[in-house]
Protein backbone atom coordinates (compact mmCIF):
# COMPACT_ATOMS: atom_id res chain seq x y z
CA UNK A 1 0.00 0.00 0.00
CA UNK A 2 1.39 3.39 -1.00
CA UNK A 3 1.03 6.45 1.21
CA UNK A 4 -0.66 9.57 -0.15
CA UNK A 5 2.37 11.86 -0.32
CA UNK A 6 5.18 12.94 -2.61
CA UNK A 7 6.13 10.25 -5.18
CA UNK A 8 9.61 9.47 -3.84
CA UNK A 9 8.53 9.22 -0.19
CA UNK A 10 7.39 5.63 -0.24
CA UNK A 11 7.06 2.88 2.32
CA UNK A 12 8.23 -0.42 0.82
CA UNK A 13 6.62 -3.63 2.13
CA UNK A 14 8.86 -5.60 4.50
CA UNK A 15 8.84 -8.73 2.38
CA UNK A 16 10.43 -6.76 -0.49
CA UNK A 17 13.16 -5.36 1.73
CA UNK A 18 14.26 -8.57 3.38
CA UNK A 19 15.31 -10.13 0.10
CA UNK A 20 18.34 -8.79 -1.76
CA UNK A 21 16.92 -9.81 -5.11
CA UNK A 22 13.73 -7.93 -4.32
CA UNK A 23 15.70 -4.82 -3.37
CA UNK A 24 17.47 -4.86 -6.69
CA UNK A 25 14.23 -5.46 -8.56
CA UNK A 26 13.06 -2.01 -7.47
CA UNK A 27 15.35 -0.48 -10.09
CA UNK A 28 13.14 -2.11 -12.71
CA UNK A 29 9.94 -0.63 -11.29
CA UNK A 30 10.65 3.07 -11.52
CA UNK A 31 12.59 3.54 -8.29
CA UNK A 32 15.96 4.04 -9.94
CA UNK A 33 16.93 7.42 -11.27
CA UNK A 34 19.96 9.43 -12.28
CA UNK A 35 20.92 13.08 -12.21
CA UNK A 36 18.63 15.32 -14.24
CA UNK A 37 19.66 17.23 -17.30
CA UNK A 38 19.78 20.97 -16.83
CA UNK A 39 21.89 24.09 -16.57
CA UNK A 40 25.32 23.92 -15.02
CA UNK A 41 26.07 25.79 -11.82
CA UNK A 42 27.97 29.07 -12.14
CA UNK A 43 31.16 27.25 -11.17
CA UNK A 44 30.55 24.70 -13.92
CA UNK A 45 30.22 21.91 -11.37
CA UNK A 46 27.16 19.98 -12.35
CA UNK A 47 23.47 20.66 -11.98
CA UNK A 48 22.25 24.07 -10.83
CA UNK A 49 19.93 23.91 -7.84
CA UNK A 50 16.97 26.23 -8.37
CA UNK A 51 14.27 27.65 -6.14
CA UNK A 52 11.89 25.09 -7.65
CA UNK A 53 14.11 22.29 -6.29
CA UNK A 54 14.00 23.89 -2.87
CA UNK A 55 10.21 24.24 -3.03
CA UNK A 56 9.91 20.58 -4.05
CA UNK A 57 12.08 19.60 -1.07
CA UNK A 58 9.86 21.66 1.20
CA UNK A 59 6.84 19.78 -0.15
CA UNK A 60 8.59 16.47 0.53
CA UNK A 61 9.33 17.48 4.13
CA UNK A 62 5.69 18.44 4.66
CA UNK A 63 4.83 14.90 3.55
CA UNK A 64 7.40 13.45 5.96
CA UNK A 65 6.02 15.60 8.78
CA UNK A 66 2.65 13.87 8.54
CA UNK A 67 4.32 10.60 9.60
CA UNK A 68 7.11 11.70 11.98
CA UNK A 69 5.23 10.17 14.93
CA UNK A 70 3.10 7.58 13.16
CA UNK A 71 3.86 3.87 13.42
CA UNK A 72 3.94 1.89 10.18
CA UNK A 73 0.61 0.23 9.33
CA UNK A 74 0.52 -3.56 8.96
CA UNK A 75 2.18 -4.65 5.74
CA UNK A 76 4.36 -1.53 5.41
CA UNK A 77 7.93 -0.94 6.50
CA UNK A 78 9.17 2.05 8.47
CA UNK A 79 11.88 2.96 5.96
CA UNK A 80 12.27 3.17 2.20
CA UNK A 81 14.95 2.92 -0.48
CA UNK A 82 15.45 4.93 -3.66
CA UNK A 83 18.01 3.06 -5.75
CA UNK A 84 20.41 5.25 -7.69
CA UNK A 85 23.08 5.03 -10.35
CA UNK A 86 26.19 6.46 -8.63
CA UNK A 87 28.67 4.94 -6.11
CA UNK A 88 27.29 6.98 -3.19
CA UNK A 89 24.75 6.00 -0.54
CA UNK A 90 22.88 8.63 1.51
CA UNK A 91 21.36 7.59 4.84
CA UNK A 92 18.69 9.42 6.86
CA UNK A 93 17.96 7.04 9.72
CA UNK A 94 16.44 9.77 11.89
CA UNK A 95 14.10 11.29 9.29
CA UNK A 96 11.23 10.34 11.61
CA UNK A 97 10.97 9.84 15.37
CA UNK A 98 12.78 6.87 16.85
CA UNK A 99 12.88 4.89 20.10
CA UNK A 100 16.20 4.61 21.97
CA UNK A 101 16.41 2.50 25.12
CA UNK A 102 12.68 2.87 25.64
CA UNK A 103 12.72 6.65 25.17
CA UNK A 104 11.14 8.26 22.14
CA UNK A 105 13.38 10.78 20.32
CA UNK A 106 12.18 13.48 17.94
CA UNK A 107 12.81 13.34 14.21
CA UNK A 108 15.85 14.99 12.64
CA UNK A 109 13.57 17.27 10.68
CA UNK A 110 14.71 17.99 7.15
CA UNK A 111 17.02 15.02 6.69
CA UNK A 112 14.50 12.78 4.93
CA UNK A 113 13.62 15.35 2.29
CA UNK A 114 17.32 16.19 1.87
CA UNK A 115 18.11 12.52 1.20
CA UNK A 116 15.33 12.37 -1.40
CA UNK A 117 16.58 15.58 -3.06
CA UNK A 118 20.15 14.28 -3.25
CA UNK A 119 18.88 11.07 -4.82
CA UNK A 120 16.87 12.94 -7.43
CA UNK A 121 19.56 15.52 -8.27
CA UNK A 122 22.66 13.32 -8.21
CA UNK A 123 21.58 9.72 -8.70
CA UNK A 124 22.81 8.66 -5.25
CA UNK A 125 21.02 5.77 -3.60
CA UNK A 126 19.05 6.86 -0.51
CA UNK A 127 17.68 4.94 2.46
CA UNK A 128 15.55 6.83 4.95
CA UNK A 129 12.82 6.30 7.52
CA UNK A 130 9.25 7.16 6.57
CA UNK A 131 7.40 6.17 9.75
CA UNK A 132 8.30 6.29 13.43
CA UNK A 133 11.18 3.87 14.04
CA UNK A 134 10.67 1.09 16.61
CA UNK A 135 14.47 0.95 16.99
CA UNK A 136 17.12 3.66 16.56
CA UNK A 137 19.25 2.85 13.47
CA UNK A 138 22.00 5.15 14.78
CA UNK A 139 22.17 3.48 18.21
CA UNK A 140 21.07 -0.14 17.83
CA UNK A 141 22.47 -2.77 15.49
CA UNK A 142 19.70 -5.35 15.78
CA UNK A 143 17.02 -3.87 13.54
CA UNK A 144 15.63 -4.22 10.03
CA UNK A 145 17.13 -0.90 8.92
CA UNK A 146 20.71 -2.04 9.47
CA UNK A 147 19.93 -5.50 8.14
CA UNK A 148 18.79 -3.92 4.89
CA UNK A 149 21.66 -1.43 4.91
CA UNK A 150 24.07 -4.36 5.14
CA UNK A 151 22.52 -5.90 2.03
CA UNK A 152 22.71 -2.58 0.21
CA UNK A 153 26.42 -2.30 1.01
CA UNK A 154 26.96 -5.77 -0.43
CA UNK A 155 24.88 -5.30 -3.55
CA UNK A 156 25.56 -1.73 -4.69
CA UNK A 157 29.09 -1.58 -3.19
CA UNK A 158 29.15 2.19 -2.60
CA UNK A 159 32.48 4.01 -2.46
CA UNK A 160 31.12 6.51 0.08
CA UNK A 161 28.24 6.83 2.55
CA UNK A 162 26.90 10.14 3.88
CA UNK A 163 24.91 9.84 7.12
CA UNK A 164 22.55 12.82 7.60
CA UNK A 165 21.56 14.25 10.98
CA UNK A 166 20.15 17.50 12.36
CA UNK A 167 21.90 19.54 15.06
CA UNK A 168 20.29 22.02 17.44
CA UNK A 169 20.16 25.61 16.24
CA UNK A 170 22.53 26.78 18.97
CA UNK A 171 25.46 24.64 17.75
CA UNK A 172 28.46 26.73 16.62
CA UNK A 173 28.58 25.37 13.08
CA UNK A 174 26.56 25.02 9.91
CA UNK A 175 27.79 21.46 9.30
CA UNK A 176 29.96 19.21 11.45
CA UNK A 177 31.81 16.29 9.85
CA UNK A 178 31.86 13.22 12.10
CA UNK A 179 34.72 10.94 11.07
CA UNK A 180 35.83 9.19 14.29
CA UNK A 181 38.97 11.29 14.18
CA UNK A 182 39.46 10.39 10.53
CA UNK A 183 39.13 6.64 11.08
CA UNK A 184 35.75 6.34 9.33
CA UNK A 185 37.31 7.58 6.07
CA UNK A 186 39.46 4.44 5.85
CA UNK A 187 42.42 6.33 4.40
CA UNK A 188 40.45 8.52 1.99
CA UNK A 189 41.15 11.76 3.84
CA UNK A 190 41.05 13.73 0.61
CA UNK A 191 37.28 13.15 0.46
CA UNK A 192 36.81 15.27 3.56
CA UNK A 193 38.87 18.05 2.04
CA UNK A 194 36.81 17.91 -1.16
CA UNK A 195 33.56 18.05 0.80
CA UNK A 196 34.76 21.00 2.84
CA UNK A 197 35.98 22.88 -0.24
CA UNK A 198 32.77 22.29 -2.17
CA UNK A 199 30.48 23.38 0.66
CA UNK A 200 32.54 26.52 1.24
CA UNK A 201 32.36 27.26 -2.49
CA UNK A 202 28.57 27.12 -2.29
CA UNK A 203 28.50 29.55 0.64
CA UNK A 204 28.38 27.13 3.60
CA UNK A 205 31.27 28.55 5.61
CA UNK A 206 30.93 27.56 9.29
CA UNK A 207 32.25 24.00 9.18
CA UNK A 208 33.70 21.85 11.95
CA UNK A 209 35.35 18.48 12.28
CA UNK A 210 34.40 15.86 14.89
CA UNK A 211 32.42 18.10 17.24
CA UNK A 212 30.36 14.89 17.21
CA UNK A 213 32.90 12.25 16.15
CA UNK A 214 30.32 9.49 15.51
CA UNK A 215 32.41 6.96 17.42
CA UNK A 216 30.15 6.22 20.38
CA UNK A 217 27.59 3.42 20.58
CA UNK A 218 26.56 1.87 17.25
CA UNK A 219 26.39 4.89 14.96
CA UNK A 220 25.74 4.41 11.26
CA UNK A 221 29.15 5.94 10.52
CA UNK A 222 30.97 3.58 12.87
CA UNK A 223 28.98 0.61 11.62
CA UNK A 224 29.40 1.37 7.89
CA UNK A 225 33.13 2.02 8.15
CA UNK A 226 33.40 -1.23 10.10
CA UNK A 227 31.99 -2.92 6.99
CA UNK A 228 34.81 -1.48 4.89
CA UNK A 229 33.06 1.54 3.35
CA UNK A 230 34.20 5.15 3.99
CA UNK A 231 31.50 7.13 5.79
CA UNK A 232 31.02 10.71 7.00
CA UNK A 233 28.37 11.77 9.52
CA UNK A 234 26.91 15.17 8.64
CA UNK A 235 25.49 17.01 11.65
CA UNK A 236 23.64 19.87 9.97
CA UNK A 237 22.52 22.87 11.99
CA UNK A 238 18.72 23.01 11.88
CA UNK A 239 18.85 26.62 10.65
CA UNK A 240 20.35 25.29 7.40
CA UNK A 241 17.60 22.73 6.87
CA UNK A 242 13.98 23.16 5.86
CA UNK A 243 12.04 24.85 8.69
CA UNK A 244 10.14 27.94 7.53
CA UNK A 245 9.39 28.09 3.82
CA UNK A 246 8.30 31.71 4.17
CA UNK A 247 11.59 32.85 5.69
CA UNK A 248 13.82 34.11 2.83
CA UNK A 249 17.05 33.73 4.87
CA UNK A 250 16.32 30.10 5.76
CA UNK A 251 15.20 29.35 2.20
CA UNK A 252 18.46 30.74 0.82
CA UNK A 253 20.62 28.94 3.38
CA UNK A 254 19.10 25.59 2.45
CA UNK A 255 19.53 26.40 -1.25
CA UNK A 256 23.28 26.89 -0.66
CA UNK A 257 23.55 23.70 1.41
CA UNK A 258 21.76 21.66 -1.25
CA UNK A 259 23.90 23.16 -4.03
CA UNK A 260 27.09 22.38 -2.15
CA UNK A 261 26.14 18.76 -1.51
CA UNK A 262 24.95 18.30 -5.09
CA UNK A 263 28.23 19.70 -6.41
CA UNK A 264 30.21 17.41 -4.15
CA UNK A 265 28.28 14.26 -5.04
CA UNK A 266 28.33 14.95 -8.76
CA UNK A 267 32.09 15.52 -8.61
CA UNK A 268 32.81 12.50 -6.41
CA UNK A 269 34.86 9.72 -7.97
CA UNK A 270 35.56 6.24 -6.58
CA UNK A 271 39.13 5.70 -5.41
CA UNK A 272 41.84 5.00 -7.95
CA UNK A 273 43.69 1.96 -6.64
CA UNK A 274 46.89 3.16 -8.28
CA UNK A 275 46.78 6.64 -6.71
CA UNK A 276 47.43 7.12 -2.96
CA UNK A 277 45.37 9.45 -0.77
CA UNK A 278 46.59 13.05 -1.00
CA UNK A 279 45.29 14.21 2.39
CA UNK A 280 43.17 17.21 3.29
CA UNK A 281 43.16 20.27 1.09
CA UNK A 282 43.26 22.47 4.18
CA UNK A 283 42.31 22.66 7.85
CA UNK A 284 38.75 22.13 8.97
CA UNK A 285 37.58 24.63 11.58
CA UNK A 286 36.55 23.48 15.05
Amino acid sequence: MERACAPHVRAIPTKRLLCVAAILSLSLTGCESGPPQGRESPAGRGFLVTKDHVRETIAHEKAFAQYYDVKAPPGENWFAIDLGTTPVLVVAGHATAQTREGTRKAADRGTGSLAVALHKLTGATAIYTVYESPSDPNYDDDNAFKETLSKLLQEIQPALVLDLHTSHADRPYAVDFGTMGGKSLLGRMEVLGQLEETLRGAGVRDLSNDYFPAQHHHTITKWVSGHGVPCIQLEINSTWLIRDADNPAEFHRFEKLLQGLVNFLQGFEPPDATRPSTGLSGPVAR
